[in-house]
């Protein structure tokens, strides 16, 4: 891992400070720990994702109506142990993507 940012200019370069705070306040220290903590959760680190890929694919914001697609896309990525391959192929194969 880097321990320091790599900029132009003068001085010395900034630090990397990895640690942080998820917004339902678990923090973490390193990206190992941020990892962990995103694997607590990962259908729905893994429903999100959907989500933001689908609002930059469409070119929309999601609304309640996708909400059913959107989760049998989840559904087909968790059972092929969330391999973004398989994500990709069935955002794409979707009738949320193929109707737009």
């Amino acid at each position: 891992w880097r321990t320091h940012e790599v900029t132009d200019g003068v001085g010395d370069n900034p630090v990397v400070v990895a640690s942080g705070k998820l917004p339902d306040g678990r923090e973490y220290r390193d990206a190992v720990e941020f990892k962990q903590l995103l694997l607590q959760d990962l259908d729905a680190f893994n429903l999100t994702l959907i989500e933001k890929l689908a609002t930059y694919g469409l070119r929309r914001t999601m609304s309640f109506s996708d909400r059913e697609e959107l989760q049998k896309i989840a559904a087909i990525s968790k059972a092929n142990d969330y391999r973004l391959k398989d994500l990709l192929e069935a955002f794409v194969c979707s009738d949320l993507f193929l109707s737009r």
